[in-house]
């Protein structure tokens, strides 16, 4: 579709949901791109390029994958008036679903450029968390010239002893529901091939309980663990199917970053130039404050906050403050 083709809907927008990270609504635009993205912009990026203030945005990026974007991800960019744009990836949230064999790394990272050059933006700031994160140096490695700077939330580091260890925690908090799903043991291997070989009855039974125990991890409350499934919409069983079937298909293939690859992506990011911030809740365990000490390491000019008592998700008070005063800063600098 060329760009003059992009539709901005006026479609009527679900009741918004308001609270410490604002109000989220329905995406203003539908990117046919081999299936439809949905896409959302604000600060004025609906306008041509030539009537926008002189300022690079900032493409903030969800996580999972299989998540979808939200006002908790925006909001620290909102807190500073700053401009963003965003979209659900492919097969998350409002995004159409495609085959998973055609989806990788690659396929993300195209879409987001090519959101990006839809909307006349050659040049952004990135802001991603937790599996963004890793996307986000993705994007930032195979098109530093297109990158003012990088802010990331707690990122994921797809390395396969991190992963095998996420699901080592997921089975102890309740051994006994983790071995009856999944099996006692299992590792990434195992777990992720459970959703490729699973009927759909058993595709949800597997997703009811990889959420129950990543919520628990997410949130430090652990307990109802029993066989009882939730009562689910159909649209809240799909949402989990999707997301989790996804999450495998990634996790799977080492989110499609061999070992050799992932160092030269850490070799790349250490060699460009615009700067870059990590924010790590010292009390996350999805993504524990290991990986953004190491990664801030290795790219020895990034800022590594720390913040106390926090743990993996984007909507804290704290969390939202530390975020808002580095991307202001970046600003700034650029």
């Amino acid at each position: 579709m060329p760009k003059d083709e992009l539709t901005f809907h006026k479609v009527a927008s679900p009741a918004p949901k308001a609270g410490l990270a604002g109000v989220w609504s329905a995406p203003q635009v539908v990117l046919d791109s081999g299936g439809n993205l949905a896409v959302w912009a604000e600060q004025g990026l609906a306008q041509p390029l030539a009537n926008r203030a002189r300022q690079f945005p900032w493409l903030v990026l969800h996580g999972g994958p299989g998540g979808s974007l939200g006002a908790s991800h925006v909001a620290p960019i909102r807190y500073a008036g700053l401009p963003w744009f965003g979209f659900d990836q492919r097969n998350s949230g409002l995004s159409e679903d495609l085959d998973l064999s055609v989806i990788d790394l690659q396929r993300f990272v195209d879409d987001a450029l090519e959101v990006a050059d839809r909307l006349n933006i050659p040049k952004f700031h990135i802001l991603g968390g937790s599996w963004g994160g890793t996307l986000a140096l993705a994007i930032a490695a195979y098109r530093p010239e297109q990158v003012a700077s990088v802010v990331l939330r707690a990122p994921f580091l797809p390395m396969r002893p991190r992963v095998d260890a996420f699901f080592e925690l997921l089975e102890r908090l309740a051994p006994d529901y983790f071995a009856e799903h999944f099996g006692p043991g299992a590792r990434t291997d195992f777990v992720c091939e459970c959703f490729e070989v699973a009927t759909p009855e058993h595709l949800l039974e597997l997703s009811v309980a990889w959420n129950k125990l990543e919520t628990a991890l997410l949130t430090g409350k652990a307990g109802g663990f029993d066989s009882k499934r939730p009562f689910l919409s159909d649209v809240q069983e799909l949402a989990l199917v999707r997301k989790y079937r996804l999450q495998a298909h990634f996790l799977r293939h080492d989110c499609f970053l061999s070992p050799q690859d992932l160092l030269s992506l850490f070799s790349k990011i250490s060699q460009s130039p615009w700067p870059m911030s990590i924010i790590q809740g010292m009390n996350d365990r999805v993504c524990p404050p290991g990986g953004s000490k190491l990664l801030s390491e290795i790219v020895v000019r990034s800022s590594l906050i720390e913040l106390p008592g926090t743990g993996h998700l984007p909507d804290s008070a704290e969390m939202i403050k530390a975020i808002s005063q580095e991307v202001s800063r970046h600003h700034l600098l650029v």
